[in-house]
């Protein structure tokens, strides 16, 4: 089994936290999964650190863009 559940977004991305449950529904691992507009998983890290790094730099970068 597995939870998933919103830990902010910003910019159009989402910044997931995923749980894998074992039968008793105990957290067995955690990862981290940053997703696009279209909820499609861009990046999936084992901490939360290093995801919200990424989402800030996708961040930066989406804001470049707009800037052209």
């Amino acid at each position: 089994m597995q939870s998933r559940k919103t830990l902010t977004s910003r910019s159009g991305f989402n910044l997931m936290q995923k749980d894998i449950l074992d039968s008793s529904g105990n957290v067995i691992r955690t990862s981290y999964e940053v997703e696009d507009a279209n909820e499609d998983v861009i990046g999936r890290f084992g901490s939360l650190a290093e995801a919200e790094k990424f989402i800030k730099l996708l961040c930066h970068l989406n804001f470049e863009e707009k800037a052209f």
